[in-house]
């Protein structure tokens, strides 16, 4: 199952990976308001979780080189909500 997985994200980061970057580098470039910017990161894994679900939102996100920790702690807020 986890290389299914791995095939789909990395077919998936393929066709949208240049725009996942770009939504990274915007969210980069600002000041960060929230540890490790988790606070834009949530928007953009609410914005991509009903497409992919969140645990791919994630991985997606950190393969377009963002925050790590960042996109992990916004995981585990939204987690939170569940």
């Amino acid at each position: 199952m986890k290389s299914i997985t791995n095939k789909y994200l990395k077919s998936l980061y393929t066709n949208i990976g240049a725009e996942l970057e770009e939504l990274v580098s915007s969210v980069e470039e600002l000041p960060y308001t929230t540890k490790n910017n988790y606070g834009r990161y949530m928007g953009l894994l609410t914005m991509l979780q009903p497409q992919v679900g969140l645990d791919n939102a994630v991985q997606l996100l950190i393969m377009a080189k963002g925050n790590k920790e960042g996109i992990l702690d916004a995981k585990k807020v939204l987690d939170s909500y569940k």
